[in-house]
């Protein structure tokens, strides 16, 4: 996973006066948890910049170099408050990671090629896991779980157990949990009612020909 750069200014106040001058001037007030010696340090960031990295984001789990005044910090977005009505960005906690520590988190998953179900035999394929949870360190998580679907005809599913995943990331979601279906073509009520018109007519004809030969 890459680290996408962020500038964050240090914030020196936790009083509610501060943090509203700060969003009234465009700017977040934020906390990044975990630093050395359980010190947390309190910051705040350009409230266009932080929106312009969350849009561009596969996801939620977005990956930091944090760049307070002349130092850098490696950290994870842990969670974003909105105001209820507006959706603005209230305030941001960024959890401070290490290069080789094993995080948690939840990642896309991306269906990759075309399944042979669909492909050959007109079937749709279902989305059914869009989510799953991963762990592993920062460098060794992608953006997104690929899932090759290639394979897949209809009537079949790939579940969590067999998603193919790089070395260093573990999958923690349920294995048995379904993440993509193929399911059969689906018939139109249109096709479906001249098909039952057509048979019911057929077996009158038959019912009278039946009829006429006793």
């Amino acid at each position: 996973m890459n680290a996408v750069e962020l500038e964050a200014q240090p914030r020196e106040t936790k009083k509610r006066n501060r943090n509203k001058a700060s969003r009234e001037a465009g700017r977040i007030p934020a906390v990044v948890y975990g630093g050395g010696e359980g010190k947390n340090s309190l910051v705040e960031v350009d409230e266009k910049t932080f929106g312009r990295v969350m849009d561009s984001a596969s996801s939620d789990t977005v990956l930091l170099n944090l760049k307070v005044g002349d130092a850098s910090r490696l950290a994870l977005v842990q969670e974003v408050q909105h105001h209820p009505v507006s959706r603005k960005t209230l305030h941001v906690d960024f959890r401070e990671v290490k290069p080789d520590q094993s995080v948690i988190v939840t990642l896309p998953t991306v269906p990759v090629g075309e399944a042979v179900g669909v492909k050959t035999g007109g079937g749709t394929l279902e989305h059914v896991l869009r989510y799953i949870k991963v762990k592993g360190t920062p460098s060794s998580l992608p953006e997104s779980i690929e899932v090759d679907v290639a394979a897949l005809d209809i009537g079949q599913t790939l579940h969590v157990s067999d998603v193919v995943t790089a070395d260093g990331v573990e999958l923690l979601s349920n294995a048995s949990n379904p993440v993509i279906s193929i399911s059969k073509p689906r018939v139109s009520g249109k096709d479906t009612t001249d098909d039952d018109e057509g048979a019911a007519a057929e077996g009158d004809a038959e019912g009278e020909g039946e009829a006429a030969v006793e």
